[in-house]
């Protein structure tokens, strides 16, 4: 699968290669430890956990390096060890599946990012939610290692964590579709709990899940391109539609690996993240480097 079970900056764990290798790689076990030292913010906030001040930016961590050193900085014992809560990082579901992909790839399984509209957190809404996909041999297959033990209880969760059926879980480009076509309310695909949704949403979300194939792993709230309209002016004009439209046709199906991705982003180079990225940290725009920084 050519390159895709190398690292690329935003997976690669950098000066702890060793400490990630504490994390175990088979995919039933990879959700049960995830839910020993990482918690999604806004699942720590509806449970009235809360968020420590200091983990307020942990949303922000570009990279599986910083994202395990600050595990390391909060309690140095293995990452296999339980933590104390206050201890987690509070991330997102791109953590979740950043940090499958990249011990995936470290164990040269070829692996990763998705971009897309999970519909099994509420009832009939599109949730924007980032997957790991990995590679069996023969296909493609999703895999969600936000969905540990207690995760799979609350949600009543079926079906196995590593193997997402389809239709459960779809990209950002077939959402795009049903949007363009009328099957799908762009009001019900996009962050609930914030009340961010739409067209414009969504068509940011094909853009990252383009980057992501081709192995630029941004974060679900970078803009670059046509998205930095989107999201100030929260619409999408006909002719950018035609663009996200043509776009997302070349993701179905997605690309068979990260060359091909990165080929495709060569065909629709104003689809491609630049040296910097509109990222909104603590509810504002800021221009800031889109390479992860150690």
């Amino acid at each position: 699968m050519t390159d895709d079970h190398q690292h690329t900056p935003w997976s690669d764990p950098g000066r702890w290669q060793a400490r990630l290798s504490e994390l175990p790689s088979d995919l039933t076990a990879i959700p049960e430890a995830m839910e020993n030292i990482l918690i999604h913010h806004g699942a720590a906030r509806a449970m009235g956990i809360g968020v420590p001040e200091r983990a307020e930016s942990d949303r922000d961590l570009r990279s599986l390096e910083r994202i395990i050193s600050v595990l390391v900085e909060r309690d140095d014992r293995p990452l296999s060890d339980r933590r104390d809560i206050s201890n987690y990082v509070y991330g997102t579901c791109h953590d979740f599946a950043l940090l499958a992909t990249g011990i995936l790839r470290e164990h040269r399984i070829p692996a990763r990012l998705r971009v897309g509209y999970a519909g099994y957190f509420i009832p009939g809404k599109w949730e924007d939610h980032w997957v790991c996909e990995y590679h069996t041999g023969s296909r493609w297959v999703l895999f969600d290692a936000e969905l540990g033990p207690s995760a799979r209880k609350h949600y009543k969760i079926g079906f196995p964590s590593a193997d997402i059926p389809e239709g459960e879980w779809r990209s950002a480009g077939s959402v795009w579709h049903s949007i363009r076509a009328g099957t799908v309310e762009p009001t019900v695909c996009g962050v609930n709990a914030i009340s961010i949704h739409g067209r414009w949403f969504v068509a940011s979300a094909v853009l990252r899940d383009a980057a992501a194939l081709a192995g630029i792993e941004c974060l679900p709230w970078d803009y670059w391109g046509p998205g930095r309209d989107f999201r100030r002016t929260r619409q999408v004009i006909e002719e950018e539609a035609k663009q996200i439209d043509a776009l997302a046709e070349a993701l179905y199906p997605a690309p068979a690996n990260r060359d091909e991705a990165e080929a495709l982003l060569g065909r629709f180079p104003w689809a491609r993240p630049r040296e910097t990225v509109e990222s909104i940290v603590l509810d504002r725009p800021v221009e800031v480097p889109i390479l992860p920084m150690s």
